[in-house]
């Protein structure tokens, strides 16, 4: 067997494991919704049997003999298709034939009054009328395929094996065919979205199903329940945990969808009585598949990306050196890679995610929005007062590098007083953050602050720098030229001691003076790096966040709200993280479009050595 023989053979044999990913995901979605429904279905049977069952006389246990009956009666419930047992201690009620509980699993349930799981089915502790005592168990388990039915239907298998097909004719194109072996990667390509577009509808369609099937049986039990004299509808309330029941009226009885206030929601009607009718309504499951959807698109793109990984290696093994070369270097590159990955690109991509979704850890449900966030946040007026207030800030950039290109003229020499001078300078850029604006917010003090004493002894007020709309901003400023001035002090000394001084020495034979030998020497080699102490200048004043949080909270009268404090705020403090991420996205675009245009405009003026 040849290597290119081998390698098309591998290629199949991946192709079709590949394909076989997705619908495993979409399985496990399915089991996962099974397993959410029968939790939380049978903590409602235990609910409704406290809720119907009278007590024996004289104890809070239950009347065995009614217990039983009901039990029993749920399988004769209209369209009921749960298998369900009911135990009494560890004695099965429903089915005389089966086994009886284990006792460890009874003492556990009395111990932890939670969900257990035992032969597929869930295990929810059964408490007596004062809802003090674990007194029995509810075991339940979905009707075989109910829910995850869908999964392995005939459409996801007919795109299955197109999708197998294609990846292994494909993997079947010799590399002496490029042209054609590309096109076989497109189609196959097309195909694994395709199989990933009808798995993560399987996937989603298992949560829906979930939650239909849940308000299906839960509206049998509720109507059971409110036929009983003297039951409420706080009462009915309680065998919904984490549903909302309400007075309502008369409509369909099979589950629907609405929208209550901008939040998606599943509900059905509930028919008491000829006139008296309740809504139940839940959080839709698949508002919460947004995993699993993402999930099985992964998993389907595997394939693909598999292949390509192959023809690569199979193309490089022809040449082993450049093989071991292309080997080593991404081994390096591995972990700065990875590391961008996880830091950069997908906080990148999860903040695109939650722009798009009404998002707030408070909230279980996270809709999509679409471009609502944008709207909101380009429309409030707190956003552009802050964007104004940042290219304000921004302007202490310019001054900044002109004081510090003065300085690196003046401290260029390499005497010991110039060395301790650039030190003194530099100082503040390696210094704390928190700590530089805790000095400077003790000299801006209106009280007993070191500026407003300096300037009492000249005659001047006091003058309260960081409490007056008017200074407050103008005050920060001159921290951030205070702190920014000894970085760029050193970006520029590096391009002063970097020019020639051949060319200095020529000019001055020819009688240049100082101005002229700055003006037609100094300064235009010097562009590179002013146009990089300008682009990254820029960048750090529309990212500044702790002067203004440690110094002004945003304020007075948000006359310091710049555009990352109002990020945070929308964030952490309103819990609004899909405005800020908008927010954080608009102004990625802008320093984008600003970069831009510095490059643009600055860039073609400037000639590297």
């Amino acid at each position: 067997m040849t290597a290119g023989v081998r390698w098309r053979l591998a290629g199949a044999i991946a192709v079709s494991a590949a394909a076989l990913l997705p619908l495993g995901g979409a399985r496990w979605a399915g089991v996962r919704a099974e397993h959410a429904f029968a939790a939380r279905m049978a903590r409602t049977v235990a609910g409704y049997l406290a809720l119907v069952t009278p007590p024996a006389r004289g104890s809070a246990d239950y009347n065995l003999s009614l217990l039983l009956i009901r039990a029993r009666a749920l399988e004769t419930l209209p369209d009921w298709t749960p298998e369900v047992e009911v135990y009494h201690g560890t004695a099965p009620l429903v089915s005389a034939t089966a086994l009886p509980l284990p006792p460890g699993d009874f003492e556990r349930l009395r111990q932890v009054e939670t969900i257990r799981w035992r032969a597929g089915a869930a295990l929810a502790p059964l408490k007596d009328r004062d809802d003090w005592n674990v007194v029995g168990a509810v075991a339940l388990r979905p009707a075989p395929d109910e829910i995850a039915r869908r999964w392995l239907g005939p459409w996801v298998l007919g795109v299955f094996l197109v999708a197998v097909g294609l990846g292994i004719a494909a993997a079947r194109r010799p590399q002496t065919d490029p042209a054609a072996r590309r096109q076989a990667l497109r189609r196959y390509v097309v195909a694994a979205v395709a199989l990933g577009i009808v798995t993560a509808a399987a996937a989603r369609g298992a949560a829906r199903a979930a939650t239909d099937r849940y308000l299906d049986d839960a509206r049998l039990l509720l109507q059971e329940a409110g036929r009983t004299p003297a039951v409420t509808t706080p009462d009915l309330q309680r065998l919904v945990p984490g549903a909302d029941l309400a007075a309502a009226d008369s409509g369909p009885v099979t589950p629907y969808r609405l929208s209550v206030e901008g939040r998606p929601r599943a509900g059905v009607r509930v028919r008491l009585t000829a006139w008296r009718w309740l809504e139940l309504q839940t959080l839709p499951a698949e508002q919460l598949a947004t995993g699993w959807v993402v999930l099985c698109f992964g998993l389907a793109l595997l394939g693909p990306a598999g292949l390509w990984l192959l023809g690569w290696v199979e193309r490089a093994s022809a040449r082993p050196q450049r093989l071991r070369e292309t080997v080593t270097a991404w081994s390096f590159l591995a972990p700065a890679t990875a590391h961008l990955a996880v830091f950069s690109f997908g906080p990148i991509l999860f903040a695109l995610y939650l722009s798009l979704h009404r998002w707030s850890p408070i909230e279980p449900v996270k809709p999509f929005v679409g471009l609502a966030n944008f709207r909101a946040v380009l429309t409030d007026p707190l956003v552009w007062i802050s964007l104004r207030n940042t290219v304000l800030y921004a302007l202490y950039v310019p001054v900044t590098m002109a004081l510090a290109l003065a300085v690196a003229l003046v401290l260029r020499r390499s005497s010991r007083m110039a060395r301790l001078l650039r030190t003194a300078f530099f100082l503040p850029t390696v210094s704390s953050v928190v700590a530089i604006a805790l000095v400077w917010q003790w000299m801006y003090n209106a009280d007993f602050g070191l500026i407003n004493w300096l300037l009492s002894l000249v005659g001047v007020k006091p003058v309260d720098w960081l409490g007056n709309p008017r200074t407050a901003l103008l005050a920060v400023m001159i921290v951030s030229v205070w702190v920014q001035l000894g970085y760029q002090m050193v970006v520029f000394l590096a391009g002063l001691q970097g020019i020639p001084q051949e060319y200095l020495d020529a000019a001055r034979v020819d009688g240049a003076g100082a101005w002229r030998r700055f003006w037609r020497i100094t300064f235009p080699l010097l562009k590179p790096v002013t146009l990089f102490v300008l682009v990254t200048g820029v960048i750090g004043s529309f990212q500044v966040f702790t002067y203004i949080f440690v110094l002004t909270d945003g304020g007075p009268l948000h006359a310091t709200d710049v555009v990352v404090y109002r990020i945070y705020q929308s964030a952490w403090e309103f819990l609004r993280f899909g405005d800020a991420s908008a927010l954080a996205l608009i102004l990625f675009v802008v320093l984008f479009g600003v970069t831009w245009a510095q490059f643009r405009l600055l860039g073609r003026q400037v000639e590297y050595a």
